[in-house]
């Protein structure tokens, strides 16, 4: 996992390919201008799904993985809290390979938070909880990105 405000996403340019891309679309494109749904960037290699959901408490959700593609998020509106699992995971849904999901449980986490402008990338196979309850404020609406970052042994020319 890696956290840090948007505004200083170029300073992990040359990690990954289809990073790389995102960091060029961004400093070109405002993000906030895509409409929901799926939004090409550079084919299967980076795409943007774009979102309205609604926040939910950790007990009502599983982590999910994903094998082929890293996930970055931004929120738009609203504000998420995040968990990453630590340690053993318990299988909840096997993998899907059409769909790069899977979902597991898992009984320690490290915990974050999309506030202030902030991005999250979540590593290929790294269990992550997106879309929880923030602070205090109970479930609330979240217009949010999920980019789609495919690893580099994927990345098509």
């Amino acid at each position: 996992m890696i956290v840090g405000a948007l505004e200083d996403l170029g300073r992990y340019r040359g990690l990954f390919r289809s990073l790389d891309v995102l960091i060029d679309w961004l400093d070109a494109n405002d993000p906030a201008s895509l409409p929901l749904g799926s939004n090409p960037i550079e084919g299967e290699n980076v795409f943007a799904n774009v979102m309205d959901a609604t926040t939910r408490r950790p007990e009502d959700a599983h982590y999910e993985t994903h094998r082929r593609y890293m996930d970055l998020q931004i929120d738009l509106e609203g504000c998420e809290a995040f968990k990453v699992a630590l340690g053993e995971q318990t299988l909840v849904e096997p993998y899907v390979e059409d769909d790069d999901f899977e979902l597991v449980d898992a009984a320690g986490c490290i915990d974050g938070d999309l506030a202030d402008g902030k991005f999250v990338i979540f590593m290929a196979n790294e269990p992550h909880m997106p879309t929880l309850i923030y602070g205090d404020y109970g479930a609330s609406p979240v217009h949010k990105i999920c980019f789609k970052l495919i690893l580099d042994e994927y990345f098509q020319d």
